[in-house]
């Protein structure tokens, strides 16, 4: 939410966003019981959390986080965690600023079975968020591209006719990797998941450096029947999916409907593996932005 970092003034706490280094600059030369007062005076409530990204983060409507609180930032909840491993914000590595998102050490389960490490962070979208949703993060993964299927970032939506609903009940666009390839889905609620619409790119995933992952999720594309097939960019090149398949346990002979929405509701992000990781990995995610419209890969970088 551009850091969290007012500019202070003789005269008034000001809540324009800054460049994180001019922010750091401020902090530097502002003496601490000035920044406190104004921090007491002009911090944000919970409800205005939302607003304040939209204000200070490029077009309208569009949220984002830089995570250089850091600290998770506001609105962000803990979500899943299981198996070995640590999610977390530190400042090990980024692709700007001073701190990043970083899920540490993942490792837990077999390969090829079900059950793996998930850590991840949950947040709630503004009311009536609208059914398009773009997004933007920056991904650095190491030391190696997980064969097994690795989740970086999933958006939900409640089902036709419904207005909100539980994390459980709602249908979901997913940006993944699987078999070391870059990989979207359209899913049902979860659990189970599935049956889902699956595809498969032959892009491997970047390894030992950052990558600018966009995507673009239509719940509600005009004049057709279902919601539209996930779309996923890499460093500003549209990914081509050679491998499209139902997944489903038990399989399925039906084809997947994708159900239609009307708003995105929850956005889910870090890194959940569903299947085993033997190889004890690092993701570090940085620059984190939602949007009604496509954001792009330009900004500050390291």
């Amino acid at each position: 939410m551009c850091g969290g970092i007012r500019y202070v003034t003789r005269r008034v706490c000001d809540v324009r966003c800054y460049s994180r280094w001019v922010r750091a600059r401020i902090l530097a030369v502002t003496p601490g019981w000035l920044l406190a007062s104004c921090l007491s005076v002009s911090s944000p409530s919970p409800s205005s959390v939302a607003s304040e990204a939209v204000s200070h983060c490029g077009s309208p409507g569009t949220l984002c986080w830089d995570f250089e609180e850091g600290r998770v930032p506001p609105g962000w909840t803990p979500h899943r965690d299981e198996f070995e491993g640590q999610l977390q914000v530190d400042d090990t590595r980024t692709h700007s600023g001073r701190y990043a998102l970083h899920a540490k050490a993942l490792l837990g389960g077999r390969e090829g079975l079900q059950g793996g490490p998930k850590k991840t962070l949950r947040f709630n979208l503004p009311v009536n968020f609208g059914p398009v949703l773009w997004g933007r993060v920056f991904v650095y993964t190491s030391p190696a591209r997980p064969m097994s299927h690795a989740g970086l970032f999933n958006a939900r939506y409640p089902r036709p006719g419904r207005e909100g609903g539980a994390f459980d009940t709602l249908d979901w666009y997913e940006v993944a990797s699987f078999q070391e390839r870059y990989m979207a889905i359209w899913h049902p609620p979860e659990p189970p998941g599935f049956p889902e619409w699956v595809q498969v790119s032959d892009t491997p995933v970047v390894l030992d450096a950052w990558a600018c992952l966009e995507w673009h999720f239509d719940a509600a594309p005009g004049g057709e029947a279902q919601a539209a097939e996930p779309r996923v960019w890499v460093d500003g090149v549209e990914l081509a999916w050679p491998r499209r398949f139902v997944f489903s346990d038990p399989p399925v002979s039906a084809p997947v409907v994708r159900e239609k929405g009307r708003d995105f509701t929850v956005l889910e992000v870090g890194v959940f593996l569903y299947q085993g990781l033997s190889v004890p990995t690092d993701w570090w995610l940085d620059d984190l932005a939602v949007g009604p419209r496509r954001i792009g890969c330009a900004g500050p970088s390291r």
